[in-house]
């Protein structure tokens, strides 16, 4: 038997007592991360809510009094473990979480709370439940909506029950529908769509209709809704969010956000002004777009005085715009609220799921051996910014650390709710433990994070347009479609390089943190993926020339390829296929 170097037996040592830990511990599984939305009649309260939790894991779950954002939310101490009920969709056992719904004094519209489950020795804890109840029921009495000719516009609303549905437009015309989202018998929640479309010949003005619901048990969804369609060429605003929550403790860094601007309408769209109350802890500053960027406005909020506790406000934009797209019905004015909630500082804590790949940050996709990761959580770091320089990368960057099954890993930057790192490339494949520890001692809680043989991921930017580049690193979109890159089609025989991450093994293996071989050999993969050009079955493929990680870089990888001949044209997907895994898509544009 050779011998171990003593380094990496302690290594190995390590390991083994965290995968040891990992199979012993309890790890907190919730059968369902949202209640509702639930009807409820105005002055009324609701019926409880039950969500089971069970145990994904060996020990045995011990779990606190849930807590809750809002007072209307009153959770139970968890119950006794019980079967699990025919509706959970698991064999087995399962922890009963009831709420009860004290709604009564609640004003007609939407209401929304966030209920905590926790369990302080459990992995995957804590996790939350969003509650949403409706109250007065969702369907709306009226909804006026802005169009386009030629265009078409969806508004939604979810029901307890199914409705049938009698439609009426008073000139006749078929440009308004109601459809049920979605098929199956077995559902707690009925969504439906109405749908807008008048037709490019359609001249502008007001179209009125109506829609009557019926053969609901909901009394309140029973009714007519008076339908006014207001048919322009003018631009319609639609913000990119409806409401911004904020959560930070006390003495957190500057957050700052964007609210774009989209426009569902005709024309230019343009933000003149974006204005909030005057509270001190809040700015708005209006900036342009152009290209594919809308107008937006940046927020900046700012905590670092401000004591435990709720604090609302509202960002008020001005615009060129006809009228303010919203999810039941359009408006000439646009407010978007704010509401930030300061707690005290404390320990770091990871979002379940909060360890994503670091191009399409979908939570619980797997991670590969190399790949980039960021971790999302509240108190990551106490610090701004920081990015570290070029590789090889440190495990300890401002004031943070990732702990990879208790070892340290490289780090590309930190901010207080986001911390970029590197998977060890000798990671092991199946379930590990990742954690925060920050500088001052306090650590975070365990989260756990699936590692895949490779996770390929091709690099996202502007839109659903790849990090593709030609060779002078122009990039292959239509011509000033991204204001300071220069952009411009492509064409077939053109050479391309596709940036990304998550592809797995190379030859020569590059170690964790360390940058890639600048001169050959090369890193070049162990398999190669073929280039698809072509959302479709039997679109066209091209074999690179070059796929591998990019020299003097940690982590990430380029694959260079052709344009085939008979490549398809205008925004075309390309995609990377390899024997068992197949990246996600992003657009290119070939002229």
């Amino acid at each position: 038997m050779g011998l171990i170097h003593k380094g990496a037996a302690a290594l190995a040592a390590a390991g083994f007592l965290c995968a040891a830990g990992l199979s012993a511990a309890p790890r907190l599984r919730l059968v369902s991360s949202t209640v509702g939305p639930v009807s409820i009649a105005q002055g009324a309260n609701g019926s409880a809510q039950t969500v089971e939790a069970y145990n994904a894991a060996d020990g045995t779950l011990n779990l606190s009094t849930p807590s809750s954002s809002v007072p209307w939310i009153v959770p139970s101490p968890a119950g006794a473990q019980r079967a699990c009920s025919s509706q959970s969709g698991r064999s087995g056992l399962c922890i009963p979480l009831q709420f009860t719904l004290n709604t009564s004094a609640l004003p007609a519209g939407t209401a929304t709370g966030i209920v905590t489950v926790s369990d302080p020795n459990a992995v995957d804890a804590p996790q939350t439940i969003t509650v949403t109840v409706q109250i007065g029921g969702a369907v709306p009495s009226s909804l006026d909506v802005y169009v386009a000719p030629g265009a078409t516009r969806d508004l939604g609303f979810s029901t307890n029950g199914q409705l049938g549905a009698t439609v009426k437009t008073n000139d006749g015309g078929p440009w308004l529908s109601l459809a049920l989202d979605g098929t199956g018998s077995f559902r707690f929640s009925y969504p439906y769509r109405v749908h807008f479309a008048p037709t490019a010949g359609m001249g502008q003005g007001t179209y009125p209709a109506t829609i009557t619901t019926s053969g609901s048990s909901f009394t309140p969804d029973n009714q007519t809704i008076q339908v006014t369609m207001r048919v322009t060429t003018q631009p319609i605003a639609q913000a990119s969010v409806d409401r911004l929550r904020v959560r930070l403790a006390q003495g957190a860094p500057v957050y700052t956000t964007a609210i774009s601007l989209a426009n569902l309408g005709q024309g230019t769209l343009h933000v003149q002004d974006a204005k909030t109350s005057g509270a001190a802890w809040i700015t708005a500053a209006p900036y342009p777009g152009g290209g594919l960027i809308p107008d937006g406005v940046l927020v900046t909020i700012n905590a670092k005085t401000l004591a435990p506790g709720i604090y609302q406000d509202g960002i008020t934009f001005t615009s060129n715009a006809a009228a303010y797209a919203g999810a039941l019905g359009d408006t000439t004015s646009l407010t978007v609220k704010v509401e930030l909630e300061v707690i005290s500082a404390g320990p770091p804590v990871v979002d379940f799921q909060g360890v994503q790949d670091n191009a399409t940050f979908v939570p619980g996709d797997p991670v590969a051996p190399g790949d980039i990761a960021v971790v999302k959580g509240q108190q990551l770091s106490a610090k701004d910014f920081v990015q570290a320089g070029a590789p090889p990368l440190s495990t300890q960057l401002s004031d943070t650390q990732v702990l990879f099954n208790g070892q340290p890993l490289p780090l590309y930057y930190t901010l207080y709710g986001q911390i970029a790192c590197q998977i060890p490339t000798d990671a092991p494949i199946g379930t590990s433990l990742v954690q925060v520890k920050r500088q001052d001692g306090q650590v975070s809680n365990l989260v756990t994070v699936d590692i895949a043989s490779r996770a390929p991921r091709l690099l996202v930017g502007l839109g659903l347009y790849g990090v593709i580049t030609f060779p002078d690193y122009s990039r292959p979109m239509p011509t000033g479609s991204w204001p300071g890159v220069t952009t411009h089609p492509a064409k077939a025989g053109d050479s391309l390089t596709l940036w990304a991450i998550g592809l797995g093994p190379t030859s020569p293996y590059v170690a964790t943190g360390q940058p890639a071989p600048s001169v050959e050999p090369f890193a070049r993969l162990t398999s190669t993926p073929v280039v698809t050009f072509g959302g479709g079955v039997g679109s066209p493929t091209a074999i690179p020339s070059f796929a591998g990680l990019t020299p003097t870089y940690a982590g990430l990888y380029q694959v260079n390829v052709t344009i085939p001949d008979n490549a398809p044209k205008g925004n075309v997907y390309v995609s990377l296929a390899f024997g068992n895994s197949t990246s996600n898509s992003v657009l290119i544009f070939i002229q």
